[in-house]
Formats: C-alpha cells, structure tokens, sequence
C-alpha cells in the first residue's frame, strides 16, 4: 500500500514516495492509487491544504509531508488514527432479534371448516421454505433430531435459575453461562426478580416427546444476514417453588409437581457460522389453569400512640395559656446560641449596626453611658421572666 500519495497540480504531476512522475492527465492514473486516494479520505485534506499557495507547495515537496506538518503544525488538524489508518465503516453485530417472527396459535378447537384447513397448508408451505433456508445454512439442522437438543438446552437454562447458582461466589459464572442459553431478549425477563426471591425448580418428566411445531427465518439489514426461530411443543411435569424474601411461600409447592405445557421458541444466527441455538422467549398456553400469585407483604397501619409529655404539654397549655405562644421556642434557642459566640467589640458593633439598619417603624433612640447598660438589665430581666413564665405577656390586639 502507499503511504505517500499526493496530487500536487492538476496538470498531472505526480509526488510518489518522493519521486516526481508526469503524466498526461490525472485520470490516467494507476488502479491502485487511485483506489487509495478515493478511499483515503485524509489525502484529499492535504491535498487542499497544498493547493492554497505555490509556495506552501514547493516547501512539501523539499521537506516531504511529514517534515511539513512537524514544522507547521498542520498534523494537528487530523485525527492520528486517519493518518495511519484509512477509515473504514464500523461493523454492525446484531447477537439476536427483537421479538417473535411469527408466534404460534394453538388450535385446540379441532375443526375441520374451510379455512383452518387453508390456514393449516398455508402454515406448512411456509415451514417447509423456511425449514430449507435453516438446512442450506446448517448443515446439521434436522427437524425430528431438533427436539432433544432443545430440551438439553431447556434444562439447562432453568436450572441455572436455581437460587444456589446465584450466590457471591456463584454469580458471575452462572451469568456467562446462562447467557450461553438465552438470548438478550429472553435473558431480562428471565432473570427478573431474582435478587429478592428464593427459586427452587426441578424437571420431573416428559409426559409427551417434545416437537417442532414452526420453523421460521427472516432477513435483517440485508438479504443474506438470516436468523432462524424454531418453536417447539413441551408437555412436562416440573416442580416449582417461589419464595420472598422472608421464606414465605408465593407460589407453587416444592413437594407436589405440576403438569406444564409450553410453546419454546429458540433462535440461532444462522448466517453466522460459528452460532448456537438459544430460548428467545415462551408463548403461554391455557391448557393448564394457572395458580394465582399469593402476595406475602401487607402494609400494617401503626396506632397514634400518645406519650406521657403530649398530655403534659396539653396540660400545661390550658393551665398557663399565657406563656404559650409561637415565638417561645424561637426565642429560647436563640438565647442559648448566643451564649456560644464571640462577644468581643466587633460583634457588638455588627449587632448595634444591624439593629439600626434594619429598624423602620421608628427612630432609634441611643442612649449612652450607664443610663443605656441600665436600661438593657432591665429589658434583659424582663424578657428572661417572660420566657420562663413568671411574667405575662402584654394583652394583643383582637384585631392582629
């Protein structure tokens, strides 16, 4: 590859590896290069840097590109990764698919009218088109064989879903590989919940062979990017239990075990060679009557209970109602804070200062000397016998 490649003039003059080539026009130019110089971006920005004044022109060609930009400090206007690397379009992964491609309906009525039967050779041209699609890009896809695979993998992934698997120690493993199993659409709901309940699951039997009940596979972006869904049919009986989190039993019973039947749908990449098949999700089937969810936490609704010093401050109201008064409160935590402060000239000063500022209803009347230090004990005795109740506070307005 050339990693030096620049069109000086447009009259075909070429600087190759610091060689100068002529040609009679710039279309005539290798394959190569011009490959290079179409998918690089980062020389046509040199290109035209270049190209703004001759002079700029014959000092690159002296120096050399590299030189130019050290000395100029035109390198700093690229990305290092451009100047090294040509740009290229960043891969998209797309590990699975959104939803179900074509859930299926069990038809449990049994009839036999016009269209269920149109319906039902519909359903089977499409599972045989896309059951080759499957094949042609698996090769060891085989729709009887399928079933015991996807019960392994069933298995499996429920059992990772045991609560002793999700232990501190346990966790991360289980994790990877329960991720080996599901799917990211699968994986969310599955593991929902897990933290705060107590699971305990068992595959007892098979009361039916699992089977393939639809095969589908479906593009995404382009045409040859396919992925495959398979669903299939278990009839089982499993044990279920579901505890809170303080041990009380939710739902199921961890002795008796249960008949369950379930529409399994697995997805696989199968354009990807190195891909597995994974539960992408369930479709419920109402064969079975479902067992309510019994809730285990009830919100009790605590008593007032009253307190010996409520009825003594009750009490107390009603006997002294005078010394009873929103500002008391305020008042006394304001006197014990002050005992805590600095009280030197400066902040005396601040207080004197503040209270005249801050005083609009009249004049402020200083007075001085021994007169004012006077006048300040007595207002002082008088607010302290008012606090603690030994004096009453002045009759309000009815008015106010």
């Amino acid at each position: 590859m050339l990693r030096k490649l620049i069109n000086t003039t447009w009259a075909g003059q070429l600087h190759v590896l610091g060689k100068t080539v002529f040609v009679e026009h710039t279309s005539k130019f290798h394959t190569s290069i011009a490959i290079c110089a179409k998918r690089n971006p980062f020389l046509g920005k040199l290109e035209e840097s270049f190209n703004q004044s001759p002079r700029s022109e014959e000092k690159s060609k002296k120096q050399g590109i590299k030189n130019y930009l050290k000395k100029h400090q035109r390198y700093a206007d690229y990305n290092y990764q451009e100047w090294r690397f040509p740009k290229s379009n960043r891969a998209i992964d797309i590990s699975c698919t959104r939803d179900i491609i074509q859930p299926y309906e069990d038809d449990k009525s049994g009839s036999k009218s016009s269209l269920s039967v149109r319906k039902k050779l519909s359903d089977l041209r499409y599972d045989i088109l896309h059951n080759r699609i499957v094949k042609k890009r698996v090769d060891n896809f085989h729709r009887k064989r399928f079933p015991a695979e996807a019960q392994d993998i069933y298995i499996k992934a429920h059992d990772l879903l045991n609560t002793p698997n999700w232990t501190m120690v346990n966790r991360e493993d289980t994790e990877e590989r329960l991720q080996n199993l599901v799917t990211e659409h699968a994986y969310t709901d599955m593991v929902k919940g897990l933290d705060s309940k107590t699971v305990i699951w068992k595959w007892n039997e098979s009361l039916e062979p699992p089977r393939v009940v639809r095969i589908r596979a479906s593009p995404m972006i382009t045409d040859n990017n396919y992925y495959g869904q398979v669903t299939v049919r278990f009839h089982s009986k499993q044990t279920l239990a579901i505890y809170d989190r303080f041990g009380r039993l939710m739902y199921g019973s961890p002795d008796e075990a249960r008949n369950v039947l379930e529409f399994v749908v697995f997805e696989r990449h199968i354009s990807y060679p190195y891909g597995c098949w994974r539960i992408h999700g369930k479709i419920a089937s109402d064969s079975y009557q479902k067992e309510p969810m019994r809730k285990t936490v009830a919100v009790m609704k605590r008593k007032p209970q009253r307190i010996e010093s409520a009825e003594w401050h009750e009490q107390e109201e009603k006997e002294n109602h005078y010394k009873w008064y929103p500002e008391r409160y305020h008042y006394i935590a304001k006197k014990e804070a002050l005992k805590y402060l600095r009280r030197d000239s400066k902040y005396w000063g601040k207080r004197r200062k503040k209270r005249i500022y801050t005083h609009h209803k009249a004049p402020v009347v200083r007075l001085r000397g021994p007169v004012a230090r006077l006048v300040r004990r007595k207002r002082n005795i008088v607010r302290e016998m008012r606090e603690h109740g030994k004096l009453p506070y002045p009759p309000r307005d009815q008015d106010s």
